[in-house]
């Protein structure tokens, strides 16, 4: 089918040209293997002044490192290889060379395969190799690399029930790493099955889709459900005091910022283990939050330390969670007890802290606030919310949490 008359193939016609053209890319791939084997058995590399295959198969095809290596060692397993005196010899993945040479499957599923069979225990013997790598061809048929990949990890966790056990404890090789990137911070490490299951079982219920109603749906990856879990997870342990103390005080974020920054909105504060954030975000930490005033001379130094003191008193909390019972954003069900304390005026452009200037609020909602054009006012003693301009619409109150003796029925 031409390019031109593309849009004139019916529903079939197009699917059928998919497809054939998914394998003339296979059948592409597998020509370009046959080249490069041809290509490392001569020894062409270093006649054209290259130290490597891989080096000129790069070169070549303008791709990094790791592609070209991928490609020269695949060409290595799935086809036949010369023995002493130039006897062809059989590919080291016969059944995944099958494959390939069917154009049945194409580099994705190759990396897979190999990288199964790099991973399987010592202690596997060749026959049962054998095995597994025509198990994992016959699959690679039907299966994408993915989940191709799922299937491989389960025959390896398979085998590892009878290998020997591993010579290193597991929880010596746990490791976590915060990375600062872009702004914020990148995570990376390892767990092993045991510390994993324990911090997914910990994170799912945390990290569910929220309920999805006329006015929002969750649009996030599970990914991110995921970080979120694990962010309110830590808040919960914050919040909760069950911690272990450091240095004589529970743990606790600590923000760096200037009074000027907290009452103009403008300029920039400081986490004490992550970096430089904006005064929108030192406002909304600083709503609930324990304050210690901290009064600073010409060059910075501490002249004097207050007490510590909370912005809003236990009596004023409680009063505030029993009136709204619960995230007061329209249509929030987060209950009381994971809210945080708004001031619907800021404390720092002197707004009262008193129940009629409070306003409970999820982290979430907390952060909307605080960052978008949603605001909040206070009628007849309840919070109620005037959406953003572009957004329109009358403003809202949560009807979720309302006790009965404030819902007024009319006849």
């Amino acid at each position: 089918m031409s390019t031109a008359a593309v849009w004139q193939g019916s529903d079939a016609e197009l699917l059928a040209e998919l497809s054939a053209l998914e394998t003339c890319l296979h059948s592409t791939w597998a020509d370009m293997l046959s080249v490069i084997a041809e290509v490392d058995s001569r020894g062409t590399a270093e006649t054209v002044g290259y130290r490597t295959t891989v080096d000129l198969v790069r070169a070549v095809g303008r791709v990094s490192r790791g592609e070209a290596r991928s490609r020269v060692a695949a060409a290595a397993d799935v086809l036949p290889g010369r023995g002493l005196g130039g006897a062809p010899t059989p590919p080291r993945l016969p059944a995944t060379a099958a494959a390939v040479a069917e154009h049945a499957i194409g580099p994705a599923d190759v990396t897979v395969i190999r990288s199964v069979l790099a991973r399987i225990p010592a202690h596997v013997d060749d026959h049962q190799r054998a095995e597994i790598e025509a198990e994992l061809a016959k699959h690679s048929r039907t299966l994408d690399a993915t989940q191709l990949a799922v299937l491989g990890t389960r025959i390896l966790a398979h085998l590892g029930q009878d290998g020997p056990p591993p010579k290193d404890d597991p929880e010596i090789q746990r490791r976590l790493t915060f990375t600062d990137r872009d702004g914020g911070y990148e995570l990376g490490g390892w767990l092993d099955r045991e510390a994993a299951e324990i911090l997914r079982s910990a994170l799912s219920p945390l990290a569910a889709p929220r309920p999805t109603t006329d006015t929002e749906v969750d649009l996030r990856t599970s990914a991110h459900r995921d970080a979120d879990a694990l962010v309110e997870l830590a808040q919960r342990s914050l919040d909760a005091g069950d911690l272990p103390t450091e240095g004589g005080e529970r743990p606790q974020v600590v923000v760096t910022v200037p009074l000027a920054v907290l009452q103009g909105r403008i300029g920039t504060a400081s986490l004490a283990l992550g970096g430089p954030i904006n005064a929108d975000t030192a406002r909304r930490i600083a709503c609930d939050a324990r304050i210690i005033p901290v009064v600073l001379g010409a060059r910075g130094e501490p002249l004097d330390i207050g007490r510590a003191s909370y912005t809003v008193p236990t009596a004023i909390r409680r009063a505030v969670i029993l009136r709204d019972g619960g995230c007061a954003f329209p249509g929030c069900s987060v209950p009381a007890r994971w809210c945080d304390i708004h001031h619907v005026t800021h404390w720092a452009n002197h707004g009262t802290t008193s129940v009629g200037n409070c306003v409970a609020l999820c982290g979430r909602h907390h952060r909307l606030v605080h960052h978008s054009q949603w605001r909040i006012d206070m009628t007849g003693g309840i919070p109620q919310f005037h959406p953003p301009p572009w957004l329109g619409g009358p403003p809202r109150r949560n009807p979720l949490h309302t006790p009965g003796d404030l819902i007024r029925i009319r006849e």
